[in-house]
């Protein structure tokens, strides 16, 4: 797939979505970085099924919510981040892109991902979503303790670098 208008891919994204049966109830494209789509909570096992299969969503305990497709535009990055209460598992759809983690604060390597390739990102593990040279689209599920005792929002993150600028790739 190779578009260059983002709001074309984020409506490609969307058919795509609603032919699998998925219910976007919110999308963002204002992002600097490009944008994402959330589909219904009550739909996480099965975008788990379809988006994630044959991998162990089971590490830790934790319980899949929060479907989300990201949407990452090219030389763009999402904020340098990490999570306190949850984990994040990532899975390249689209094109290919660049993920930085490391366990402090400071930036790693980029490794390049390629369409069908997977991320797990625990709880506090430092990272960044890279756009490389074409747009990106990766499907996201957080993970959450079983017991409920810890949920998690968009106030979770801990931003320690923002998404001004371009990423040199």
């Amino acid at each position: 797939m190779r578009i260059s208008n983002k709001c074309d891919l984020f409506e490609e994204v969307k058919i795509k979505l609603a032919s699998q049966g998925f219910k976007v109830v919110n999308q963002d494209q204002n992002q600097p970085w490009g944008g994402s789509l959330l589909i219904e909570e009550s739909q996480a096992e099965k975008f788990a099924r379809i988006y994630f299969s044959g991998k162990d969503l089971e590490q830790e305990r934790h319980r899949v919510v929060k479907p989300k497709i990201l949407v990452v535009a090219p030389g763009k990055r999402i904020a340098w981040q990490y999570h306190l209460r949850r984990a994040e598992i990532w899975q390249v759809l689209v094109g290919k892109v660049g993920v930085v983690t490391s366990d402090d604060d400071v930036l790693g390597a980029i490794e390049h991902k390629d369409a069908g390739e997977w991320v797990y990102l625990g709880v506090s593990k430092r990272h960044q979503l890279v756009g490389l040279h074409d747009w990106g689209v990766v499907a996201q599920l957080w993970q959450l303790p079983e017991d409920g005792a810890q949920p998690s929002d968009e106030q979770d993150v801990v931003r320690l670098e923002s998404t001004k600028g371009t990423y040199l790739i």
